[in-house]
């Protein structure tokens, strides 16, 4: 049967099992669950309402709402394996986050360029990324026009930037950020429907407990 909270409501935070406490971890919203003498909330249930709050504001969705989505799927993928797929090559939590809960091919360019753009904003709030393991550079956009999560450009740029001098829009590769967050919280849903199947498990060395101590915050009722 599927978790649903009030079945959590008389229960301490010791007796919490496994799905129980990723049920927890994986809620969206801003509402706290309520247990037995304490309320919890997930780390993660925050910055999904940051995000969202951030970007119905200018002032505040060209930067930080960005930054927030990479995280969650960095945090997806460093506490989550499936148990009904294949593991995948990377050891990074954005890459598997995308592979898993975006369900995209390993081989997918998407996962590169989402990988490359979280560098870039989060190293030194940069807008342009080198990816040193394949050695591709990328200098990117927001284009809430184009139809999906990224558009490629027509030419690959080269890391010179007397190069972008001779028309930048060609080598640059845009983004939708409107389309990112829709992709972002479809794998945080698709997380947690795997969970309600039993198909997710922890990745995390200390199981349960890291999970709780690392990405919980409670108030004692």
């Amino acid at each position: 049967m599927p978790i649903a909270p009030i079945e959590l409501h008389n229960l301490k935070i010791d007796e919490l099992n496994t799905q129980q406490m990723i049920f927890i971890h994986l809620q969206e919203t801003s509402v706290p669950i309520m247990l037995k003498h304490c309320v919890i909330r997930s780390t993660l249930s925050f910055i999904c309402e940051n995000v969202s709050h951030g970007m119905c504001f200018d002032k505040s969705k060209s930067l930080m709402p960005i930054i927030s989505m990479c995280s969650i799927l960095d945090q997806l993928g460093v506490c989550y394996n499936r148990i009904d797929i294949s593991e995948p090559r990377f050891q990074n939590g954005i890459k598997r986050a995308l592979y898993y809960f975006g369900e995209f091919d390993e081989n997918n360019v998407i996962i590169d360029i989402i990988y490359a753009l979280r560098n870039g904003l989060t190293h030194n709030v940069s807008l342009t990324s080198h990816d040193k393991f394949k050695d591709k550079y990328y200098h990117f956009r927001y284009d809430k026009e184009i139809e999906s999560v990224y558009k490629l450009p027509e030419s690959e740029w080269n890391g010179n930037y007397e190069t972008l001098d001779t028309g930048r829009e060609k080598f640059t590769t845009l983004i939708n950020v409107e389309n990112f967050k829709s992709l972002v919280f479809a794998c945080v849903r698709k997380a947690e429907e795997l969970n309600q199947n039993n198909q997710l498990e922890l990745r995390l060395s200390g199981g349960i407990k890291q999970l709780f101590f690392d990405y919980m915050r409670t108030v004692e009722m």
